[in-house]
C-alpha cells in the first residue's frame, strides 16, 4: 500500500496508519493455552494420565509406552506449526527413546491443579460527595492549593 504524506512524498506502508496488527497469538486468550518451552538437556516428566505412546521421527506410533510421571530427558525438539512442537525424549531409566508432543510433558514431578477463577462478588458502589464548585473552594480555576 502506498501513502502520500502532506509534503507529496510517497511512502510504503504495510498497514493503514492507526491500525494495530492482530495475529493469531496477539490476544491474551490465545496465549493462555500455550505450553511452556522446554530446553534440550532438561529433565522433565511425562504428563498424561493414561501414559504416552512414543512415536518415531515420522510420527508413527512405536510399541513403547511411558506412564504418567516418568522422568525423561529432552534430547531434541522440532517445531510443528499447528500440529504442536514435538520433543525427542530419552527415559532416565534408559529403556525408552522417542518423540512426544509438548503438552505431554511437564516440568514438575506432580501435576499442578489449575486454580479455577472464583466468581468475584459484585463491586459495591460507594456514594461520592457532590462536586465542589470553584467559587466555594476559595481558589481560582486551575490554581493549586
Amino acid at each position: 500500500m502506498k501513502f502520500v504524506n502532506q509534503f507529496g512524498q510517497v511512502a510504503a506502508v504495510e498497514r493503514p496508519v492507526g491500525t494495530v496488527r492482530r495475529g493469531p497469538d496477539s490476544s491474551p486468550a490465545a496465549r493462555a493455552g500455550r505450553v511452556p518451552v522446554l530446553s534440550v538437556g532438561r529433565k522433565v516428566f511425562v504428563n498424561a494420565r493414561d501414559g504416552v505412546v512414543l512415536t518415531d521421527e515420522a510420527g508413527r506410533s512405536m510399541s513403547r509406552r511411558l506412564a504418567d510421571g516418568v522422568e525423561v530427558e529432552i534430547v531434541a525438539w522440532r517445531p510443528r506449526g499447528g500440529g504442536g512442537t514435538r520433543y525427542r525424549v530419552h527415559s532416565t531409566a534408559g529403556d525408552a527413546d522417542g518423540w512426544v508432543l509438548a503438552d505431554e510433558l511437564r516440568a514438575a514431578r506432580h501435576p499442578v491443579e489449575i486454580a479455577r477463577e472464583a466468581t468475584a462478588p459484585a463491586p459495591t458502589r460507594v456514594p461520592s460527595a457532590p462536586p465542589v464548585r470553584a467559587e466555594e473552594s476559595g481558589r481560582k480555576f486551575g490554581q493549586r492549593r
